[in-house]
């Protein structure tokens, strides 16, 4: 009796034995299988972060974190894939939770908490920090080069994201958004050689890339490649045939070549869909110009009636009245296109003082702001003006620039505003004066 409760007892503590192995064996195949799952998503979302594919990135991140919520690394990776998406709130987010399972702040969520702020428009709060960062440490490098690049060109300084783009390909010469940008800077230079060269070596790498292909052949239009353009040209037409800048591009080619005719079935074919297109008017008056003058005229005052200020439609018109015989409006407007030209070369003089020689003088930001309204950029003059008032918010004359170009514009709201404040220095002028 007693061995069969022994033998019993036994077997009761094998089966109970056997079960908790099977329990916890299966417990570790479950955690095991949630580890290898997130590990997974976690690779998954590197290399879509080094393909630049924020949405897919932040996806397998928020697949990693189910499996992996405490761990700090997969916090931060989602911290930059928000940033990327400009999820800005979820990214900081992701930022006090790394913190927090680190103990507190660390080079690497520094560093992206700073590029949080350049993401919120607050690059000067962060700019000397995060070049601090490349100069102390390469592990964010190139992310920071490229994010700075990108600010300093919507900041205008060209010449300093030129110098962070080369930094960048420096260390990654294959960087495809760095060539495109680096592109831009040089063509903002007038140096449009190397803009193609770089255009050139980011199409090597994307040859599907039709904008870049669209901007290469544009440059080499304006320094006269029209043979090389046209290549281009066509490769674009195969795939946006009603595109009207691959249209207008073919005409130029075509036109430049000297083959007029088949230029103006381009233009024509492109000013019945678009009738109000000013360029297409202008090259189809130019194209006419010399051959059929008075026919030029009307394309050419039509172009000029819904064009920006242009130089050279203006002087082109010039030169098709003064043909006509009429000298005296051809000598206006070679007047107005002598007074545009001499705004142009104010405003890059303004622009390089601003940069070498007295970045904090609101009145050169206002007078190159008041220059770029004349020319019809608005939105660079906006830029320029919020600038100066940045440098000096009580700037007068900015304030009532602003004022009058709301007005003009319809903007009231953001005109009485700016009434307001001029009303408020007036005021605060009045006071100073009467202590």
């Amino acid at each position: 009796m007693t061995g069969g409760r022994g033998r019993f007892a036994a077997w009761s503590w094998t089966v109970g034995a056997l079960i908790l192995l099977a329990v916890l064996f299966s417990w570790i195949s479950y955690r095991a299988g949630w580890y290898f799952w997130a590990c997974g998503h976690f690779r998954a979302a590197q290399q879509a972060l080094d393909k630049y594919d924020w949405r897919e990135a932040h996806d397998h991140l928020e697949a990693c974190l189910r499996g992996w919520p405490n761990d700090p690394a997969a916090h931060l990776l989602a911290a930059r894939a928000a940033r990327r998406l400009e999820l800005l709130d979820e990214a900081e987010e992701h930022l006090n939770t790394c913190q927090g399972l680190q103990g507190g702040e660390t080079q690497a969520t520094e560093v992206e908490r700073a590029l949080v702020r350049v993401h919120r428009g607050d690059l000067a709060g962060v700019e000397e920090f995060l070049r601090n960062s490349i100069r102390h440490d390469d592990t964010d490098a190139v992310e920071i080069l490229d994010i700075l690049s990108t600010a300093l060109i919507l900041d205008y300084r060209a010449h300093d994201a030129q110098d962070c783009l080369d930094d960048l390909l420096r260390r990654q010469p294959d960087h495809f958004h760095a060539l495109v940008r680096r592109a831009w800077t040089a063509q903002s230079m007038s140096r449009y050689a190397l803009a193609i060269e770089y255009l050139d070596k980011a199409l090597a790498l994307r040859p599907a890339a039709d904008s870049v292909r669209l901007s290469m052949a544009e440059i080499q239009v304006a320094i006269g490649r029209f043979a090389d353009a046209q290549k281009h040209f066509e490769q674009l037409q195969e795939r946006q045939p009603d595109n009207p800048s691959v249209l207008f591009g073919l005409a130029r080619c075509l036109g430049g070549s000297g083959q007029k005719e088949q230029a103006i079935q381009f233009l024509e074919r492109l000013l019945a869909k678009y009738p109000n297109d000013w360029k297409a008017l202008a090259e189809r008056g130019w194209l006419s110009e010399l051959d059929r003058p008075a026919e030029a005229e009307s394309y050419l005052r039509r172009a000029e009636s819904l064009a920006p200020p242009d130089l050279p439609l203006l002087v082109r018109l010039s030169d098709c009245l003064r043909l006509l015989g009429k000298d005296e409006e051809a000598r206006a407007y070679r007047e107005k296109a002598d007074r545009l030209k001499a705004d142009f070369q104010r405003a890059a003089d303004l622009g390089d003082l601003i940069r070498e020689k007295s970045p904090n003088d609101p009145a050169l930001r206002h007078e190159l702001a008041c220059i770029l309204l004349r020319l019809g950029k608005q939105q660079d003059a906006l830029h320029w003006f919020q600038t100066a008032l940045e440098k000096d918010p009580t700037h007068r004359p900015t304030h009532e620039a602003l004022a009058a170009f709301y007005e003009k514009v319809g903007g009231f709201d953001q005109a009485a505003y700016h009434r307001r404040l001029l009303q408020r220095l007036d005021s605060a002028q009045t006071g100073g004066s009467r202590q």
